[in-house]
């Protein structure tokens, strides 16, 4: 059975958080018995979907959650037709049906995620159950489509050949899906993907697998190893990598494993490493430390913390602890507990990362649910705020997934969700896609710098370097 974890089980790009039922872990298409309407979707979408353009073509694959009540949920989309299909309301069609069923599995009722394959061609459209063969499942990749407003004002000027993308077709990388990526000072790469991790050094790659690393397998098919999810660096030098309910540490030489059984972690998705030796774990139960011999758990019975669901940290160097939750931020600075006001961004949107430059400017991406009105913002030395948005720049979306600053070449990297990455220069901005670069995803989900100022990226379609020697 694959199962899913609150931040993995978006499968395809068009991501939405208003699923209750994502809280719970769900399996991937499992159970004797399939998670399905008791209607025939074909005809019930016949009859639900009439206003559409006859030139309308295409398809679009939609992600339910239907959990083990047979409430279900729309969590992800894909869209791959020539034309819009915001008027569809595929979305709340789905949502408002009333008759879904939970999947059955050894007798009893299972959280389930399903995907309805629509077809639209010459006015019609067919819709179908996308089935998987998680036992023979294969290597995974998402584009996906541009979502940008005045497509040609957002202009590439980069040499074409600045571009590298490395894939299952042409690296050893195991799989093209990938969520993590972190550079050592010394410029050596390591690429967490979907099932592996590849160490780049010089142009040469190292795979560490199943053979050479203690990842374990996924229950549905014990050839395949667990998502590796975040990654980072510690003051020693050790690496982290964590997926699930498990946290990976390699000295170089040796690997550890945390879990349930040795740690507090129960489910994370994030690992933080800060400058003094603590390594920190966001989690929905709380925020975990670890000091490299104990561990700690921060909570609302602890801490004045809104929310146990933590979504960011950051320890600035004034040892000032910034916590993002889904409820709020609190910044803890010895005994002193801020909360932010009005005037901070922090008001109203959640920190997920954070970044102290050398002048001891912090920067920060934000979160806010839909609409994303601010997605980064710096706090100055000063203590004023400063929010760069679609407001004041030339980024064509809020909604930012990660980021990198370097500052010896005065240059400011964002990846943007749906859409690919911006990169300002000091004086303008310019944003990369699929269409208009060798962008393989609008889906960039984690970004770091080299040290050659070179940007590597784990994306949905690989591993990309752009080359700015």
């Amino acid at each position: 059975m694959t199962f899913f974890n609150s931040n993995a089980q978006n499968l395809f790009s068009e991501q939405f958080d208003d699923c209750h039922q994502a809280r719970f872990s769900f399996c991937l298409d499992c159970g004797e018995t399939k998670a399905q309407s008791e209607s025939d979707i074909n005809e019930y979408f016949k009859e639900h979907l009439t206003d559409f353009s006859p030139k309308l073509k295409g398809q679009v694959l939609v992600q339910v959650i239907v959990d083990s009540t047979g409430n279900q949920c729309v969590k992800s989309l894909q869209s791959k037709t020539n034309r819009s299909i915001k008027k569809l309301k595929l979305k709340d069609k789905i949502n408002s049906m009333s008759d879904w069923k939970p999947a059955i599995s050894k007798g009893k009722e299972r959280s389930a995620t399903v995907v309805l394959e629509f077809v639209f061609n010459n006015g019609q459209v067919e819709t179908r159950y996308k089935r998987f063969d998680t036992k023979n499942q294969s290597n995974m990749k998402s584009v996906g489509p541009v979502e940008i407003d005045r497509k040609g004002k957002y202009k590439n000027k980069l040499d074409p050949n600045s571009f590298e993308v490395f894939t299952t077709q042409n690296s050893i990388i195991p799989w093209d899906m990938s969520r993590a990526i972190i550079s050592e000072q010394n410029g050596v790469i390591w690429h967490g993907t979907d099932n592996g991790i590849v160490r780049v050094e010089n142009g040469n790659m190292i795979l560490f697998g199943s053979k050479n690393t203690p990842i374990k397998a996924t229950p549905y098919n014990k050839k395949k190893l667990q998502s590796i999810m975040h990654s980072a660096i510690d003051s020693k030098g050790n690496k982290w990598f964590v997926g699930g309910k498990s946290a990976y540490k390699y000295d170089n030489e040796n690997w550890q494993v945390f879990d349930t059984i040795n740690s507090p972690l129960n489910w994370t998705t994030r690992v933080y490493a800060d400058k003094v030796g603590n390594v920190w774990f966001p989690s929905s139960k709380g925020l975990i430390k670890y000091d490299g011999q104990n561990w700690s758990v921060m909570d609302t019975t602890n801490t004045k913390l809104p929310s146990n669901r933590i979504m960011g940290v950051f320890l600035d160097s004034k040892n000032r602890l910034w916590i993002g939750t889904n409820k709020g931020n609190i910044r803890i600075d010895g005994q002193t507990v801020t909360e932010f006001n009005d005037n901070s961004p922090l008001a109203t949107s959640t920190l997920t990362k954070g970044f102290e430059d050398s002048t001891g400017t912090i920067w920060f991406s934000l979160y806010e649910k839909f609409p994303q009105t601010k997605g980064f913002a710096k706090f100055k030395t000063d203590g004023t705020w400063e929010i760069i948005s679609t407001d004041n720049s030339d980024i064509p979306r809020n909604d930012v997934l990660d980021f990198a600053v370097d500052e010896k070449n005065n240059r400011i990297w964002l990846s943007l969700n749906r859409v690919g990455i911006s990169m300002y220069d000091g004086e303008n901005w310019q944003t990369f896609t699929p269409e208009n670069s060798k962008v393989p995803s609008t889906y960039v989900q984690r970004m770091t710098l080299d040290n050659k100022g070179n940007l590597w990226c784990a994306t949905f379609a690989g591993l990309l370097k752009i080359k700015m020697e």
